[in-house]
């Protein structure tokens, strides 16, 4: 027993050096294969005068003295201090009150109306706003109520002095950059407390500058919609596609302001060139290319960082945190990671970022579908499963932008169609008209490159129109999608700028 007990275990001596030496050549290979793929891809872009760092794509500081993004009002949301039980605001008042900039402060039981933006196609029901600030308690009342426009505006009065600092700081401090932790790790941890409130402060600008027009007080509108430009201005230049999203979503309730003093034909010619003027200036088609490097660093370094540290259930994104019982885990080669990050590259090299062309301001769609197509062929395996995980939710990125980049366009068409009625006392037969008197040329369409189109209508309305993602021409026509409030559908019918001809 004794010699068969001894031959016995040197057997399993044998078979567990022996599985040891498997598992060790398994990673070696595949972290040597990894390391191989991902060294060899990270060569050729760098070779092209790609980067890929996401240090790389950190805005440079600015002095608090020449910094919107420093002044009082906005440096509170990164106060903060990080502990081990997480986040923890120094000014917790400070915080709060930023926050509480907003135009839809309810009560139980009572929520505010829809704010209007150009997604929605319809004017700001000034009457259900009013209806909702009237015995609301979190904002002050008219002494004298009625007046739907004056009765929103005293309400939104209590924000005054907040929105004053903010002019000011516009005024006197060029530059914008928010404090954002860009070395934090994870990568993906990094906080944005300041993008909700932005798009906050923004809307109240809209709101209050469509209660100054109905009141035919453009001047004042100006003034909100001008700070509404440069809070959605101080997100420029943050590399994330969020900040990106927010700074689109933020010109869209701008733009609807500006539409709806050309419904009320309330703007004058010279603000409207001033509008068409600062409209010019705005490129979201040039700011998505640094944006979606931004991003694509942020996701290779975020996919670094768990090669390195291991991953977790959280980072998983998935509700079930037992699933690797809340510990990170460190059992997967470091190679997987590699492929994983040699496959996102791919996909950012071959669709993403090609999907539109700056220099010729041309969108392909086709592109984004591919890459969807791509996406969805591949077999989930270890060399793609956190690129399967992250790259889907980037599929309309370019949808995005091109269709906030047209409707900035055709913005700039409408105020310069404005003028040319307050000139002539009509519309255009054409477009043609315009160029170079009221706008110095008309925009193309992004997706075919001719000029933007233009129908002017035997009842005195227009639209403008880009024949938008399907690349067809429908011939104006909008297509909603189905609903209460629906929304625009940007994959189906074309991307329409419609004015009325009087309110």
């Amino acid at each position: 027993m004794p010699l068969r007990a001894g031959i016995t275990l040197r057997w399993l001596i044998i078979i567990g050096v022996a599985l040891v030496l498997l598992v060790a050549l398994f990673y070696g290979e595949e972290n040597f294969r990894g390391a191989g793929a991902w060294h060899s891809f990270k060569q050729a872009q760098v070779a092209e005068g790609e980067k890929l760092n996401l240090s790389d794509f950190v805005p440079p500081p600015v002095a608090d003295e020449q910094n919107f993004a420093m002044t009082p009002l906005l440096r509170v949301a990164f106060d903060y201090t990080r502990t081990t039980n997480g986040v923890r605001w120094r000014d917790t008042n400070a915080l709060q009150h930023l926050s509480n900039i907003r135009f839809d402060l309810g009560s139980p039981g009572i929520s505010a109306p829809n704010i209007a933006d150009l997604g929605r196609g319809t004017p700001v029901n000034l009457k259900a706003f009013a209806d909702f600030y009237r015995g609301n308690t979190n904002y002050p009342q008219s002494a004298h109520p009625g007046n739907d426009a004056e009765d929103i505006l005293t309400a939104l009065g209590k924000f005054e002095p907040d929105l004053e600092e903010l002019r000011e700081a516009a005024s006197s401090r060029a530059a914008s950059r928010f404090p954002i932790e860009y070395s934090h790790e994870p990568p993906a941890e990094i906080l944005l407390p300041h993008l909700s409130p932005v798009k906050g402060i923004t809307a109240v600008c809209e709101l209050r500058a469509v209660a100054e027009l109905e009141n035919r007080r453009s001047a004042d509108a100006l003034k909100d919609l001008q700070l509404g430009f440069r809070l959605s201005a101080s997100l420029r230049g943050e590399p994330f596609l969020i900040d990106h999203l927010v700074r689109i979503a933020t010109l869209d309730l701008t733009l609807q302001g500006v539409r709806e003093g050309l419904i009320r034909h309330a703007w004058s010619d010279s603000q409207l060139a001033e509008l068409e003027t600062n409209l010019a200036k705005i490129d979201l088609l040039g700011d998505y290319e640094q944006t979606m490097r931004g991003e694509r660093s942020l996701n290779i370094s975020g996919l670094d960082y768990y090669r390195r540290k291991g991953i977790t259930a959280a980072a998983l994104q998935t509700e079930d945190q037992s699933i690797l019982n809340g510990n990170p885990v460190n059992w997967m080669p470091a190679g997987w990671y590699y492929q994983n990050m040699t496959v996102v590259g791919e996909v950012y090299r071959d669709y993403i970022l090609p999907s539109v062309d700056v220099s010729n301001r041309v969108v392909t769609p086709a592109l984004s579908a591919a890459m969807m197509s791509d996406l969805d062929q591949r077999r989930v395996g270890p060399y793609n499963i956190f690129a399967k995980m992250l790259l889907p939710a980037l599929g309309k990125a370019s949808q995005r932008a091109s269709r906030g980049q047209t409707m900035l366009d055709e913005t700039r068409v409408a105020c310069a169609i404005e003028r040319y009625r307050i000139q002539h006392n009509d519309l255009p037969d054409t477009l043609d008209a315009l160029a170079p008197l009221f706008v110095p040329r008309i925009p193309n369409d992004l997706f075919d490159g001719k000029p933007l189109r233009y129908k002017k209508n035997t009842d005195g309305t227009y639209l403008i129109y880009s024949i938008g993602w399907n690349e067809k021409d429908d011939g104006g026509v909008d297509v909603r999608m189905k609903g209460k409030n629906s929304r625009e559908d940007l994959n189906q019918g074309d991307w329409v700028w419609s004015v009325p001809s009087e309110k």
